[in-house]
């Protein structure tokens, strides 16, 4: 038999080859892309990448702010400050315990906002859960003089106080939780004669980053906690119990971006529980049973752009990634701020001892990471 084949076939099938390569090819539906979907938080040498806040940033030029926000309030008013100081950045360059994500060195420029927001409470993340929080406490401290500074901390959020800090039957899990469910939480003891006899709850939390199913799915998990978490709080019983009407506060950096559900947003606020057969039941968190509400700060409380983070040249917009969140049956917010000191006037960062660069991650203009956010607050009697 012949087993060669004409050339006439040979040159046919040659031709439908070549045509078949010239074809685009589909792209997998399983394949992974090659840019994140969502920005990644602050491990990536450029900084964090940023989702865009609720509210949209307005187009009208801000002019320079002469700070009057960051007046100290009166007594009896409780000054709640959150800030991703972005990994280790606010400890000395040989410090041996820094992260190994650490790309700034801003001690100086921490202990200058610190001072000039003399804030009551700081909710940090970012700091490297090796540490004892001890040495945050004493970091400030030493910065600030006056009464010793306390501390409590899990993962890599610390709760920093001039007030006692009490979390031995405050904190977050005392059922084990994976890591990755953890926050900080503690109770407060403010003093009896200025804000009388009750104290103050809060749970301290830094949300998973990036826009993977997983990191979705991390981020609603971690909202159901916290929920979960508040319900047996206000309930007597379990592993935490507050005194009715205790205030409360969830701070901290949410990741919330605006290509992302944000369900887990939805959750904090109105006490939603994606996963009632392993959390439990739905639990508006407010006393009343309300939801709790949202600070919501400005930059410079000028009331025209609302995010708290924002990277330069970045192909994410400013974003609102960090929120207060606080229960208002029993708070009063009477002043909310996000402070860029690049938005202050001279005569304002002259008397406040502040520098225009101090809220910049490198002192390179526009070198933006996240933004403090502060609030004040009274107790409603």
């Amino acid at each position: 038999m012949n087993h060669f084949l004409p050339k006439s076939f040979l040159f046919v099938l040659l031709l439908v080859l070549a045509l078949a390569a010239c074809q685009p090819v589909p792209p997998s539906s399983t394949a992974e892309p090659t840019v994140p979907v969502f920005p990644t938080d602050t491990p990536a040498p450029t900084g964090t990448p940023a989702p865009t806040a609720t509210r949209r940033p307005s187009a009208t030029p801000v002019p320079l702010s002469e700070g009057e926000f960051l007046a100290a309030p009166d007594a009896g008013v409780l000054r709640v400050m959150s800030y991703n100081i972005n990994w280790d950045s606010i400890f000395p360059e040989g410090d041996r315990e820094n992260h190994e994500f650490r790309i700034a060195d801003r001690q100086d420029e921490f202990i200058r906002l610190v001072a000039a927001i003399q804030p009551d409470v700081l909710c940090l993340q970012e700091v490297n859960s090796r540490r004892d929080t001890r040495q945050v406490a004493d970091l400030l401290t030493a910065a600030l003089g006056g009464t010793p500074w306390n501390a409590t901390g899990a993962r890599d959020n610390v709760i920093l106080s001039r007030y006692p800090v009490l979390s031995d039957g405050y904190a977050l899990g005392v059922v084990p939780l994976p890591l990755d469910l953890l926050q900080a939480a503690a109770l407060v003891d403010l003093p009896d004669a200025e804000f009388g006899s009750r104290d103050v709850y809060l749970v301290c939390s830094h949300f998973k980053s990036s826009g993977g199913a997983d990191d979705i799915a991390l981020r609603q998990r971690q909202a159901d906690v916290i929920i979960h978490e508040l319900a047996d709080a206000r309930t007597p019983g379990d592993s935490i119990d507050l005194p009715d009407l205790t205030p409360l506060l969830v701070l901290g950096d949410f990741n919330i971006y605006d290509t992302d559900p944000a369900a887990h947003f939805d959750t904090l606020l109105s006490g939603d529980i994606a996963d009632e057969n392993r959390y439990g039941s739905d639990s508006p968190p407010d006393w009343d049973g309300t939801a709790l509400a949202d600070a919501m700060p400005s930059l410079n409380a000028q009331g025209l752009k609302f995010y708290t983070w924002r990277e330069f040249n970045s192909s994410f917009r400013p974003g609102a990634l960090d929120r207060i969140l606080y229960s208002d049956s029993v708070l009063t917010l009477l002043n909310t701020f996000v402070l860029d000191t690049t938005g202050l006037s001279p005569q304002a960062l002259a008397q406040y001892g502040l520098l225009a660069e101090d809220v910049l991650l490198d002192d390179m203009p526009n070198n933006y990471d996240h933004l403090p956010l502060i609030a004040d607050f009274q107790i409603i009697p």
